[in-house]
């Protein structure tokens, strides 16, 4: 029987400082939020390892590249929320509802995770295969999603003939430019609070009001 190989001995106590990881959500969340502020090209994993206070090859030996970094980043902030607006959306509801629901869930979840939008933002513009990754994985499906209602709606002739595109720009981009665009939310006074529960679903009713009537061809 061929002998199994003996791992190294653990060396006793704390490991020296800065070279422990973070803990993954904090160190996701670091990374994310340096990438959709500067972008990819200007992230670098020493800067993100110095957010965190950590070793400068820390990030580099867990993930091997920024690139790998970026994925991961993607994947940990956009798969949850696909997650999210697949438990919020009631298929057998009455389809104006699916919609007030979708973009209730969309403006909620966005509202405490302004990366998301940031990240979309930055990686669409110009045309990468970091733009394919995030499109073809995470922004076609809920596009998907978002799709069929819409065109039942139209079908029906309960919404006007507004291009599907226009709507979905102004809820995913429009909708969610207070949590992403804070400095220009401050300069113009208002007082939402993203992190006051109340105060993000008034302002998600307030915009699902705004666009479902003005979409509607019975108001």
């Amino acid at each position: 029987m061929p002998a199994v190989p003996s791992r190294a001995p653990r060396p006793r106590g704390r490991p020296p400082k800065g070279t422990e990881l973070a803990p993954v959500d904090t160190m996701m969340r670091a990374a994310a939020e340096a990438f959709a502020v500067q972008g990819y090209d200007g992230v670098s994993l020493r800067t993100v390892n110095d957010q965190l206070g950590v070793s400068r090859n820390l990030l580099y030996q867990r993930f091997g590249s920024k690139e790998n970094l970026w994925r991961a980043v993607v994947d940990w902030a956009f798969r949850p929320f696909l997650a999210h607006l697949d438990s919020v959306d009631d298929e057998s509801a009455d389809p104006m509802e699916r919609l007030r629901s979708f973009i209730h869930g969309f403006i909620e979840y966005s509202a405490t995770r302004p990366y998301l939008a940031g990240i979309a933002t930055q990686e669409g513009t110009a045309a990468t295969d970091r733009l394919d990754y995030l499109y073809d994985n995470y922004v076609n499906p809920v596009r998907s999603r978002f799709q069929p209602i819409f065109e039942q709606l139209r079908r029906a002739g309960k919404v006007r003939p507004v291009p599907l595109d226009t709507l979905y720009f102004l809820i995913t981009s429009g909708g969610t430019a207070p949590f992403g665009q804070v400095g220009f939310n401050s300069r113009m006074g208002s007082e939402l609070d993203p992190d006051d529960p109340a105060q993000v679903r008034a302002y998600a009713e307030q915009v699902a009001a705004v666009l479902i009537n003005g979409i509607s061809t019975h108001t």
